[in-house]
């Protein structure tokens, strides 16, 4: 069975360090991976609006304001994505050095506990998640350094409480929204700040593919929150989809190749959260 034991990072951390320690994890993280009705979605990312944070290590490898910007719209997706699953698996908020000056999060859940077929692996993977987002935010944090916002208000319970039969459906959407909002990110950044954001749209483009696998196993219903890049998971080994031809997780209508992420612009992003 998969340990169920979290690795919190020291948010003082440097880069350096949490590429150290991402790099040691790599082989124990595949453990967590190996195993296995909806009315709620998180809302309020609201996009830079502030900036009390206190990190102080490393700067953004640019000085562009508008990539300042895309860092900054990256970290506030983050706070939503590890504040939500820090709810679900922990019970309590993200750690203080990480909320200074922070909005208010409203509607927020206990500890969520899951039940039936692969709840265990269930719950390990969830617990996995935490630790990624938890470091994703640590991560740009000090990437951004004094310029890092603080997190702002969020509403948890937008459309309803979380349950443990609507959270992984809540997931599953903030992981695709995630993977199509840095797919768009990146190609507006440039050198190092381009590689580090591609390195965290890997990991969420991993997260996005479980969660998705996830819903179909349990059947979670679909959020009717998205838009028209979202995209309903369906198990394609039916015999109706198998005779519809190929099946994609993200449509590519938007430009995109075959086989590509979607990309969705900030204010599609924004539509979706709010």
């Amino acid at each position: 069975m998969a340990s169920t034991e979290i690795e919190i990072l020291d948010p003082a951390a440097t880069v350096e360090k949490v590429k150290r320690i991402a790099a040691g994890r790599a082989l124990n993280r595949r453990n967590f991976l190996a195993a296995f009705g909806m009315t709620g979605v998180a809302a309020g990312a609201g996009l830079m609006s502030g900036c009390n944070a206190t990190t102080t290590s490393v700067p953004v490898t640019s000085a562009s304001p508008a990539e300042t910007n895309l860092l900054a719209f990256a970290l506030n997706l983050e706070y939503l994505e590890a504040t939500f699953y820090s709810f679900i698996t922990q019970g309590t908020d993200l750690p203080s050095n990480l909320t200074v000056g922070s909005g208010a999060v409203t509607g927020a859940p206990g500890q969520l506990t899951f039940t039936g077929t692969n709840a265990q692996q269930t719950t390990d993977l969830l617990n996995e998640i935490y630790f990624d987002e938890l470091n994703h935010v640590t991560f740009l944090r000090s990437l951004l350094g004094s310029a890092a916002i603080a997190r702002p208000a969020i509403n948890l319970a937008a459309f309803g409480a979380i349950t443990a039969t609507n959270a992984l459906s809540i997931a599953r959407l903030l992981e695709d929204v995630g993977v199509t909002a840095y797919s768009s990110v990146i190609s507006r950044l440039t050198t190092s700040n381009a590689t580090y954001a591609s390195q965290i749209l890997g990991v969420e483009s991993s997260h996005a593919g479980a969660m998705r696998l996830i819903n179909i196993q349990v059947g979670a219903v679909y959020i009717a929150a998205g838009d028209g890049l979202d995209v309903i998971p369906s198990d394609p080994g039916s015999a109706p989809l198998a005779a519809a031809g190929p099946f994609a997780f993200f449509p590519t209508a938007g430009g995109e190749g075959p086989g590509m992420a979607g990309a969705r612009t900030t204010s599609q992003v924004l539509s979706v959260l709010y």
